[in-house]
């Protein structure tokens, strides 16, 4: 069945491809190094590195932050703009690298080399973000059709009870997570033939995109629901594991540092899964 061929496909392709995770962890965590220290000197200046870190200590307490009285607003902007920086950086930089990730998995050898990685992050960048880009504006506008028309018709309705809408939101919940699939196979299948055909025909690119989901879609299909369930769930747990750890020592600091970084590890691992088993589906 293609359905298991793609999992053992893609995670045979994910295990070889470690050179390249590797690379990705050692630039994630550069970057998020780079930020850390002035958003650690800024947290300092705006909460003080005593008092505010003591009553921290003990779990994350929001009231504290509305306390903090004409300095709250230009705070909370300052971080938001930050926050929002950093994940414009981090979606280049993820599309920079999945250049190389997906021209390694593709590649499905040990030897493959991080020249070879940079190369392909580089020939691939521009036609990898114009994809996600047009992929990020399909998937919008099938969310405002499939989730917002709906919830402005029930919410314009006189007689629309706020048990219905709660209704309407939990179907739309599971409708969305049945059509986002078909997106992401859409955005992996046009990658995977850039990556194999060794050029940037972006259009032509996203027509294989659809055909290659449409063509085996049941194996193709399923498959991606289930990663795309999984990697839900092992973020909730990863969420739920490092939400419930506070460490008090130094070593329990490190520690925790340590099991975020094999998390985050696994993580990746996942995506490559994913994107290994939809280059292994791409090669039957």
């Amino acid at each position: 069945m293609k359905f298991i061929k793609a999992f053992t496909g893609g995670a045979t392709r994910a295990f070889r491809s470690f050179k390249a995770l590797l690379i990705i962890w050692l630039l994630t965590f550069s970057v998020l190094a780079v930020f850390s220290f002035p958003l650690k000197s800024f947290l300092n200046n705006a909460l003080g590195s005593t008092a505010s870190t003591s009553l921290l200590k003990d779990g994350f307490d929001i009231s504290y932050f509305f306390n903090l009285g004409n300095s709250f607003v230009p705070m909370m902007s300052a971080i938001s703009g930050g926050i929002l920086i950093v994940l414009l950086i981090f979606f280049f930089l993820y599309t920079f690298l999945n250049g190389g990730l997906f021209d390694s998995l593709l590649a499905n050898r040990w030897n493959y080399k991080p020249s070879d990685f940079f190369r392909s992050s580089t020939r691939y960048f521009l036609s990898y973000l114009v994809i996600m880009l047009l992929v990020i504006l399909m998937i919008t506008i099938v969310l405002f059709l499939v989730v917002g028309l709906p919830l402005i018709i029930q919410g314009a309705g006189s007689s629309g009870s706020e048990e219905a809408t709660l209704k309407l939101v939990s179907i739309l919940r599971f409708v969305v997570l049945l059509i986002l699939p078909i997106f992401l196979l859409v955005a992996d299948y046009a990658r995977v033939w850039l990556a194999a055909n060794k050029h940037c025909k972006i259009f032509k690119a996203l027509g294989y995109g659809f055909k290659g989901t449409f063509k085996s879609f049941f194996g193709s299909y399923f498959f991606m629901l289930v990663m795309v369930i999984v990697q839900a769930l092992y973020v909730a747990l990863v969420v739920k594991i490092l939400s419930g750890y506070t460490p008090d020592t130094a070593g329990g600091i490190f520690l925790l540092f340590l099991l975020s970084q094999v998390l985050f590890f696994i993580k990746l691992y996942l995506r490559a899964l994913r994107y290994g088993g939809v280059a292994a589906l791409y090669q039957i």
